[in-house]
């Protein structure tokens, strides 16, 4: 669908430190994760699932809105 679909892992831009090489020209995608933001969350259940299972805030957030937000 004309998206760019990064296939390595960790980033090819991730240095050595674990800085982003190109942060201040990162792609929109980038800019935007781990897409906790609510249209993200109830529009694209299957990503927020997988985005889950490798990355604690998203985990976090999903915990908290099955608990009722307490």
């Amino acid at each position: 669908d004309g998206d760019y679909v990064m296939r390595t892992a960790p980033c090819p831009f991730l240095g050595e430190d674990n800085y982003c090489g190109i942060y201040e020209v990162r792609p929109s995608d980038c800019a935007r994760f781990p897409y906790t933001d609510e249209d993200v969350i109830l529009k694209r259940q299957p990503l927020t699932l997988t985005n889950s299972s490798f990355c604690p805030i998203v985990y976090y957030v999903l915990e908290k809105l099955m608990a009722g937000g307490k």
